[in-house]
């Protein structure tokens, strides 16, 4: 219903509703910086390790194509993705578990790109094939998955000067946040020892770049890779100002023969010592600390294994406690050894890179198992330690997170740490960890499960991403995991609200996507949003023509349908873009469209982080009783919240709602009885904007499929019954930054008449809108857990508010673009909230009334809510409207015109001029 009389308290659950429609499958934690899931059962434990996006702290940058063929030539060559072999010990690399592990993973992984193209079986196949790739498509494949990178840019080739890596910059455009750079210690000394004549004008300059680069936020820590000079026993801080001269005039000579390689053993160990006295000033001083990455470990040929066991920087590590140590590449074989480093000194850290993919499987899963014997998951964290080809970014994400599907599996199997731990420990690894050490400052978003996008970066100002061979990947692997899916239900919500929907087999869908780089499928009339319920074409319908359905395989599946007989479902279900042919561009007036450019517009005005959440009421109505035109609830004796309202086939159908939900991986925190008749309420979770209405279609589709299956009739009916609560969809909403929230707000009260014409769906949603009927009363205002105020605000901290007025027959992507282009209008103009009210505005005084601010009222009919979509003269679309969509006021206004007079008009009373509300509301219960 539209709200009880029962107050919560902010960050409690109320006894009506819940404070901010809790999590189904997965908890949200506010940490401060970010919000991210916490799981509650083991698949949501695996959404998370194959979502989670990860930062990598340590890798290197990709070659440029220019440089790969003189890479090969020069016997650096592909296979070294794989191993740390060298020249000929590389040909035994195809005899290895690593090697047909790799196999598998590019066949598998890139199956969707190799359209016409021979089986991949080799590693000489896998070259054939990547040849012929799009560079850019390729890289994009490969960092799919990353939030950023930080990239140790000091990787030489002393032999093969033109061997060329990409720079940081380049890499930007495949993440999500932009790269940065973690700087070689041994690489500046180098390259300053070919310039400086003597130590102490190489000493100061030293210490000048240390010092820019300690507050140059481009730069994220520093590197060290003195195992492979002296080893990793670095002598104390005692050298004598003769010795270190003498080393530094012996160096000048020799390193000219050797590559200028800082090659002397006490010479290095003084530029760490010098390092670490500058970065200790420098925290000394309030400044933050930045990291230094040890190599520790297996690596090439030219290191002595033995020289590497992280146990050897032991003293350093004590010398220095102000300077954050990360122990890299597991120290493998040495990682017991690392793992008892960070856990027993508060400034070490260990990475647990360059073992994926270097190491077999069953050795990958030994590694991360002794890294969690002793390591905090709050001092682990993972990187790939890709290096050259792109191929190491991909297999080593890909390794990860299966390798911890297993790990993390067994762990819980123990009995020993709950899943909500277990996924903590995840996220840490992947993210938070990183995210801290390195002060970032990056915000963790994983997907709601039941999102299959790969999540890679999406430029707002272009279309939707998932198209093509693209949404055909995503495709197949949903149908791996649902084998028996036969048809694909494309759907599309019209602007009465109406579901619309082509069922298409599924061998069409895969061919048209092969085909069509585009992603459409199927084409439809280009009247298809100006039709009405009843198949009337209204004005400026165009029967010439089509548009064309492109799947947005983000909100793929598995539609409750089955087949007589089968015990599993064989239809699937996708909301999708409505496409222009020509252009290949979303159509101004495609209503997932508008919710899209809506969110563009308020991240350019700063705003992000958005989260929404639906109550979904609705009422349970006998078929056959509606079949005759009447309204017959499928209990009368049922009120607010009781348990008698349950003891009906109610519950059965109830509970079936809830296990078809959760076959799809959503899941219902609650649910429980209304004040209507046969009126109930489910909660789903909060979302990014598009996957919460996507999820708000599938999850009323579920509701009237079950409900049907039970001869009864599942309705969205805004008031079902005179003198009862009405059928809302009440929508809770927060963003960041949370001091923005009065602004926005503010903007839906500036625009709360025109709102009304996407927030209420049709004419019979104003018998809802009226005073003391706990639907939010009848005046634009705002109040702190009032409910009869059509914004209540619900958690300040949070900004998290609850916008009452919604109902259930709105096109809810409409509703939701309505309200961020409110909301951000408010936030470019700096509006200050206004018209706060501590009970229902209309039993105020006009004179309390103007003092509180609060000056408009709700529209009294669809006609009025029209019109405020336009200037005072009724002809020119205000700024709302405009900032919708390019002729939406237009649209809106006759389309809601004509559904008045075509299609509510057969219900009135021709004697009393007077609606027929019982016919007209068992009309409207067959289609909402």
């Amino acid at each position: 219903m539209d709200s009880s009389p029962v107050n919560s308290s902010s960050g409690s659950q109320a006894l009506d509703e819940p404070t901010y429609v809790p999590t189904p499958t997965a908890t949200e934690i506010d940490t401060g910086a970010a919000s991210f899931f916490v799981a509650s059962s083991l698949s949501e434990l695996e959404h998370i390790i194959d979502n989670c996006p990860i930062i990598d702290n340590h890798a290197h940058p990709l070659l440029t194509e220019q440089t790969l063929g003189v890479y090969e030539a020069s016997g650096l060559n592909l296979l070294r993705c794989l191993s740390e072999a060298n020249d000929d010990a590389l040909k035994d690399v195809p005899n290895t578990l690593v090697y047909h592990r790799a196999i598998k993973f590019l066949k598998e992984g890139f199956s969707h790109f190799r359209h016409g193209y021979d089986e991949v079986a080799t590693w000489n196949d896998w070259k054939s094939f990547r040849s012929t790739l799009d560079p850019a498509q390729f890289a994009r494949e490969c960092f799919n998955g990353l939030q950023t990178i930080l990239l140790d840019t000091g990787l030489r080739y002393p032999a093969h000067d033109e061997i060329e890596a990409h720079s940081v910059i380049w890499h930007n455009k495949f993440l999500k946040s932009p790269a940065k750079e973690i700087l070689r210690l041994e690489y500046i000394a180098e390259d300053e020892i070919k310039i400086q004549p003597n130590f102490h004008s190489w000493e100061a300059k030293l210490r000048d770049i240390i010092r820019k680069a300690l507050k140059d936020d481009n730069t994220a820590g520093f590197k060290s890779v003195v195992c492979y000079r002296g080893g990793l026993n670095i002598n104390g801080d005692d050298f004598t100002e003769e010795f270190v001269i003498n080393a530094y005039q012996n160096i000048l000579v020799s390193s000219r023969e050797d590559g200028w390689k800082l090659s002397n053993s006490r010479l290095n160990d003084f530029l760490l010592h010098l390092f670490a006295r500058e970065m200790t000033r420098h925290v000394e001083q309030g400044g933050k600390p930045k990291p230094l990455q040890f190599h520790t470990g297996l690596g090439d040929s030219d290191l002595r294994l033995k020289d590497s066991n992280p146990i050897l920087l032991q003293q350093f590590i004590e010398a220095y406690p102000r300077l954050p140590i990360v122990l890299l590449h597991a120290g493998y074989p040495f990682t017991r050894e690392a793992g008892y480093l960070a856990s027993t000194y508060a400034n070490v850290y260990l990475d647990f890179g360059l073992v994926f993919s270097t190491v077999s499987q069953e050795g990958q899963e030994s590694i991360v198992k002794q890294v969690l014997e002793l390591t905090p998951s709050s001092k682990a964290m993972w990187s790939t330690d890709g290096h050259h080809y792109g191929e190491t970014y991909y297999l080593a994400q890909k390794q990860v997170r299966e390798v911890f599907k297993t790990i993390m599996k067994e762990i819980y199997n123990k009995g020993n740490v709950s899943v909500e731990s277990i996924s903590n420990i995840v996220t840490d690894l992947f993210f938070n960890t990183s995210n801290q050490l390195y002060n970032l400052k990056l915000d963790l978003n994983i997907p709601a499960p039941g999102d299959y996008a790969s999540h890679a970066i999406t430029n707002t100002d272009n279309e939707p991403e998932h198209r093509g061979r693209a949404g055909l990947k995503l495709l197949q692997g949903f149908l791996a995991k649902n084998p028996g899916i036969e048809y694909l239900r494309l759907n599309w919500l019209d602007y009465s609200a109406i579901l619309r929907t082509r069922v298409v087999k599924i061998k069409h869908v895969v061919t048209q996507l092969e085909k069509n780089i585009n992603g459409s499928i199927v084409g439809v009339t280009k009247a298809s949003l100006y039709i009405l319920v009843n198949c009337m074409m209204v004005e400026g319908a165009n029967a010439c023509g089509e548009d064309r359905l492109v799947p947005d395989f983000t909100s793929i599946r598995l539609h409750p349908h089955q087949r007589n007989g089968q015990g599993r479902p064989n239809h699937a279900t996708v909301m999708c873009w409505m496409q222009d042919p020509d252009s290949h561009k979303t159509i101004p007036l495609c209503p997932r469209g508008i919710l899209k450019n809506a969110l563009a517009r308020a991240s350019n005005a700063g705003l992000s982080n958005f989260k929404v959440g639906f109550e979904i009421e609705f009422c349970i109505f006998k078929q056959s009783d509606l079949d005759e035109g009447r309204v017959v609830p499928i209990t009368t004796h049922h009120t607010w919240t009781t348990s008698r309202s349950l003891q009906t086939k109610a519950l059965d159908i109830l509970e079936e709602i809830d296990q078809k939900l959760s076959e799809a991986g959503i899941e219902i925190e609650q649910f429980h009885s209304e004040s209507a008749q046969g009126q109930y309420e489910i909660a789903i979770s909060p979302l990014q904007p598009m996957q919460a209405v996507d999820g708000l279609i599938y999850t009323r589709e579920v509701i009237q499929w079950v409900c049907a299956k039970y001869g009864y009739r599942a309705s969205l009916l805004p008031k079902p019954f005179d003198n009862e609560c009405g059928t809302a969809s009440h929508v809770h909403m927060s963003f960041k930054p949370i001091e923005k929230q009065w602004n926005f707000f503010a903007g839906l009260l500036e625009n709360m008449r025109a709102l009304n014409a996407v927030i209420l769906g049709g004419e019979i949603s104003f018998e809802r809108i009226v005073p003391g009927a706990w639907a939010g009363g009848v005046w634009a205002c705002w109040g702190r857990q009032n409910r009869e105020a059509p914004l209540r605000l619900v958690e300040e901290d949070k900004a998290h508010w609850e916008i009452k007025a919604v109902d259930g027959i709105a096109n809810m992507y409409l509703a939701i673009a309505g309200i961020i282009t409110a909301g951000t209008a408010g936030v470019v103009q700096g509006i200050d909230i206004y018209g706060e009210a501590d009970r229902d505005a209309s039993l105020m005084t006009a004179e309390e009334r103007q003092k509180r601010g609060i000056k408009t009222e709700m529209t009294k009919s669809m006609d009025e809510a029209t019109s405020a979509l336009f200037e005072k003269d009724g002809k020119t679309p205000n700024r709302f409207s405009e900032a919708m969509a390019p002729g939406f006021a237009r649209h809106m206004t006759v389309l809601k015109k004509a559904e008045k007079e075509y299609v509510y008009s057969q219900f009135i009373d021709p004697q009393t001029g007077s609606p027929d509300a019982p016919r007209r509301r068992a009309w409207a219960a067959q289609w909402y």
